[in-house]
């Protein structure tokens, strides 16, 4: 896959680039720009070169070995830069959330999406139907979760034909989560319903299980697994009932739950020829809180994740100076939430520095920990004797990768000793 959008100057409008920067964004990779040595305007955002490829490559073992494929979730990161990485390393596809995302991967070159919600509203359905129809090759799928959005959606194919039967797969949910058929044998008459129709076809089962991911372990896992094996059992009928058009499709989606849907759906694929897709989108970047506890977890309970030897690495840093020390143990640096998400945790703090040429990033104690965050400050709670001074540099780790992302129109690729050698560009 190739991207296809056309380069971009990069200019004031780029937080962390340097005020004199003249070039493009191939001339980050050879400027020698250095985080510790202050070429950047922190707050920046950078993503380890290093942690990218190891995920990457662990993700690569862990289908192989589960006899998996994997549509990572693009609306986490929504980098071209990164897509490429992970088509290139065998991702099946990308998946999207929303018809916009699906604009936005179109112009990024990708030939296969698989969007993890219903498709509905006019333009939204006009907007696919005419990429089917104006390319033979692009292979999309979507969901549907009730009747009615089955109407609608022969509704809008009927008025914009795509000439060919848009492949949909019914979604299953959980009583008080989110999207999904809660009764079975609505699900199966819908089943029947697609397989009769002349707009729709339908290629699978699956889920969103990951909805109830922050439940205590037990009652977690019981969950999920109940809902996995809905899933399997609506698969298994749909398969011996003849109502699956071509081979037919198990997914679920989760980012820190997809060993069980991988040892679940795979054992269903020994009796039937299931495909199993897992849509993780938090793999590539991880992070070095929530999804960290919930990958340990995993790694746990999985001998297969557990084989793979180093588990998955944060990725993702921002950087950013110490303002203030108006007290002994109160710090203010100079980052907020324009710039780092909050949403599920706030920020670790992971390194410290103090700016120069020969500089070298030490660890900080969990004494030293983000209480509040405001839109360009973040307060820290530190230890009286700690070394942090006006002037030092400070590194901050994330939780949930997510909302993060969509604070940068780039992050810059650093090696491990923080210095520049890329960047990804985001479209949100």
């Amino acid at each position: 896959m190739a991207t296809k959008l056309p380069p971009e100057p990069l200019d004031w409008r780029i937080k962390g680039l340097p005020a004199a920067w003249h070039g493009d964004a191939a001339d980050l990779a050879g400027a020698g720009l250095s985080v510790l040595n202050e070429d950047l305007m922190l707050p920046a955002a950078v993503l380890r070169r290093s942690a990218l490829q190891h995920n990457s490559r662990w993700m690569q073992r862990f289908t192989a070995l589960t006899g998996t494929q994997i549509a990572p979730h693009g609306k986490t990161t929504m980098s071209p830069e990164l897509f490429a990485m992970q088509m290139a390393d065998g991702a099946w596809g990308i998946t999207a959330a929303t018809a916009g995302h699906v604009r936005a991967y179109r112009a990024f070159g990708i030939g296969r999406i698989f969007m993890a919600n219903q498709l509905v509203g006019r333009a939204n359905i006009a907007y696919v139907a005419g990429e089917l129809r104006t390319d033979p090759d692009f292979d999309f799928y979507c969901l549907v979760d009730s009747m009615h959005a089955i109407d609608l959606l022969e509704a809008g194919l009927a008025a914009s034909p795509p000439g060919r039967r848009l492949q949909v797969l019914i979604e299953l949910g959980l009583s008080s989560g989110r999207t999904g058929f809660r009764d079975d044998a609505e699900a199966v008459a819908a089943a029947e319903r697609i397989a009769a129709s002349p707009y729709v076809c339908l290629r699978g089962i699956e889920a969103f299980e990951g909805v109830v991911q922050g439940l205590e372990p037990t009652e977690r896992d019981a969950k999920v697994d109940a809902l996995l094996q809905r899933i399997v059992r609506l698969g298994e009928h749909c398969h011996d009932s003849g109502l699956f058009t071509g081979e037919p499709m198990l997914s679920a989606g989760g980012s820190s739950l997809f060993d069980r849907v991988a040892e679940t759906f795979g054992a269903a694929r020994k009796e039937r020829p299931f495909f199993v897709l897992l849509r993780s989108g938090c793999y590539l970047i991880h992070d070095s809180h929530f999804y960290k506890q919930l990958i340990d977890q995993l790694e746990a309970r999985s001998p297969i994740a557990a084989s793979l030897g180093e588990g998955l690495r944060p990725a993702l840093e921002v950087w950013a100076y110490v303002h203030s020390r108006p007290e002994p143990t109160r710090v203010i640096a100079g980052l907020g939430k324009r710039d780092i998400g909050e949403d599920v945790a706030r920020p670790t703090a992971l390194a410290w520095a103090h700016p120069g040429a020969d500089a070298a990033p030490l660890p900080l104690s969990e004494a030293h920990r983000v209480v509040r965050l405001d839109d360009q400050h973040a307060y820290l709670d530190v230890p009286a004797e700690s070394s942090l001074q006006p002037g030092d540099l400070i590194g901050f780790g994330i939780s949930h990768p997510c909302t993060t992302f969509d604070k940068w129109k780039l992050l810059y690729i650093v090696d491990d000793a923080l210095v520049v050698t890329g960047s990804i560009r985001t479209y949100f």
